[in-house]
């Protein structure tokens, strides 16, 4: 199982929120290039950089940030930052990124993102509280994660994201059970992130099948140490 650092950019500031809550966040003072410097000299293969204010409020304040990370590092970047359409797909790779990470809110361009760009290049971001979806988009009656999953096979899907929000930020250890749900059930890699802090959860999530740990407190606070060799 790979191990992958994720920068999570607000206000061109590294930030780690409390269960994915704006009003309960911390800010480190390093900044996002030296994370990211400091990610690839201890040998991160991958980093996932994640643009807050993109996603949330539809801003574009960190475009020149995550550009000068793209032109000063070497690795692949997967890229998530609130794309809807294929031209914001079309622009993050225009912009050096390697991979991209879609939303539930996007579900109506993933066949064609898939189709343009390949399976390879797409992985669908699932957030979640719990068994839950977690979407700005409003529906009667909750979605449970796996109903959501089992649709992606269907459309060319081959990788997805959980993403447990009750767990970000916490370091109380990952929620096990839908990534195993999930690779139990379909054929997807799994992705996941939130909660992880020890070497001990890494070594669940890589029992149960998940492919990549996507990791950000616990190692902008130096909790984990050389888990990307």
């Amino acid at each position: 199982m790979e191990v992958i650092p994720v920068l999570y950019i607000l206000k061109g500031e590294i930030v780690t929120l409390y269960k994915g809550s704006f009003d309960q966040k911390f800010v480190y003072e390093k900044n996002p290039l030296d994370f990211a410097l400091e990610f690839e000299r201890e040998g991160a293969k991958e980093i996932y950089v994640v643009d807050l204010d993109k996603s949330e409020f539809g801003t574009d304040i960190n475009i020149e940030t995550i550009k000068k990370i793209r032109s000063e590092i070497s690795v692949p970047i997967i890229y998530g930052g609130g794309m809807r359409s294929i031209n914001d797909i079309d622009d993050a790779f225009k912009n050096g990124m390697n991979r991209v990470v879609l939303g539930v809110s996007a579900e109506d361009v993933y066949m064609s993102a898939i189709k343009k760009y390949g399976a390879d290049k797409i992985i669908i971001g699932i957030k979640a509280k719990g068994d839950e979806v977690v979407t700005d988009v409003e529906r009667k009656f909750p979605l449970r994660v796996i109903d959501f999953a089992e649709s992606l096979p269907k459309i060319g899907v081959t990788q997805v994201l959980f993403k447990d929000i009750w767990k970000e930020g916490t370091q109380i250890g990952p929620n096990y059970d839908e990534p195993d749900r999930i690779l139990r059930m379909l054929p997807l890699q799994v992705y996941y992130s939130g909660g992880i802090s020890k070497e001990k959860h890494l070594k669940t999530l890589k029992d149960i099948g998940v492919k990549v740990a996507v990791v950000g407190k616990a190692l902008y606070e130096r909790e984990l140490h050389g888990v990307f060799l």
